[in-house]
């Protein structure tokens, strides 16, 4: 029997590269799409192709002989990140994907975000169901809620075989660049970050959505919505795992709203690399600490473990690439 071949976009990402790894194991043929950054392995059932995800030229080459194609790629807006490039590249890159897609026999699978939908208020139970957020939210929370649409459009309207699966904050192992989250991790590790900010976030590990992805290119019902998330965890919490014998203090999140203009001025003196902007804590503020993904779990066999082995693995993963 041939092998089947799979295309993913953002092949060099935290989350691209995973799933490359991941398919590889499982005997899949891979075609990656890479841009700037250089990719970190190579293999005999894998191609490189370098392009950019908005040339649909690139994206048919890319999808030439696949029945599937993982769209891994896109860009954040809580770091330094010009919006309108995160646009083009959310958007406008989905967009292209979804023409290529047009008049081919293959299926989508939109790695999509749970910041695409608005947040539940106080301990509201939070699912695939929540209402979409609009251009008045956050740039990188609007492409995807942009995008989920766009995709889900062309499944109504035009036959599209496709699948969302909805993340949450994305950690763990292997971590090249590193993520953001995996960099928040490295610094509370090393020291570096004096303090915690007292909240924390809904946390999954990047080899359960992996293998989750994976599962659902025959698991997953087209036009459906999965929600792939893992255990709110405290920054306070993720500290203790960390350094366990140190004494930890956390600050309240309105204070370092209010003291954003110091910490800028302190980031731009000394070379620290704390992502500490008024979207990222606001978006830690917001956070759900009760989330459902009992459909991913029991249609797409989504596994969830525990955030402590997440972190841990981590942990040693970074000691081994010091």
């Amino acid at each position: 029997m041939p092998q089947t071949q799979i295309s993913v976009t953002g092949g060099t990402g935290h989350l691209g590269n995973c799933v490359i790894q991941y398919l590889l194991e499982s005997d899949f043929l891979v075609t990656a799409l890479f841009n700037n950054s250089i990719p970190e392995f190579e293999h005999p059932n894998l191609t490189w192709i370098k392009g950019d995800i908005t040339d649909l030229d690139s994206i048919e080459l890319l999808i030439k002989k696949s029945t599937v194609i993982i769209h891994c790629a896109s860009l954040i807006s809580v770091g330094n990140q010009d919006k309108t490039e995160v646009y083009r590249v959310n958007v406008k890159g989905t967009k292209t994907i979804l023409k290529a897609c047009e008049h081919k026999k293959i299926r989508l699978i939109y790695i999509s975000s749970s910041a695409a939908v608005k947040e539940t208020i106080n301990d509201a139970i939070y699912n695939e169901n929540r209402p979409y957020k609009s251009n008045k939210d956050f740039c990188y929370d609007w492409t995807k809620a942009q995008s989920e649409q766009l995709v889900l459009r062309d499944v109504n309207e035009k036959g599209l075989d496709a699948i969302i699966i909805r993340p949450t904050s994305i950690v763990g192992p292997p971590d090249h660049r590193p993520s953001y989250f995996g960099q928040t991790i490295k610094d509370m590790m090393l020291n570096t970050m004096p303090i915690t900010i007292k909240g924390g976030y809904n946390v999954v590990d990047i080899r359960d959505v992996a293998q989750t992805i994976i599962n659902s290119i025959k698991l997953g019902a087209s036009g459906e919505v999965y929600l792939a998330s893992g255990f709110y965890i405290s920054f306070k919490q993720i500290a203790e795992i960390l350094n366990p014998h140190k004494k930890h203090y956390s600050i309240p999140i309105g204070l370092l709203i209010r003291s954003l203009p110091i910490i800028k001025l302190y980031q731009r003196i000394f070379p620290v690399k704390w992502l500490i902007t008024r979207e990222s804590l606001i978006t830690v503020k917001r956070a759900p600490k009760i989330m459902d993904s009992s459909k991913a779990i029991k249609h797409i066999n989504h596994q969830i473990r525990p955030t402590s082995e997440t972190i841990n693995d981590l942990l040693d993963w970074f000691k081994k690439e010091l």
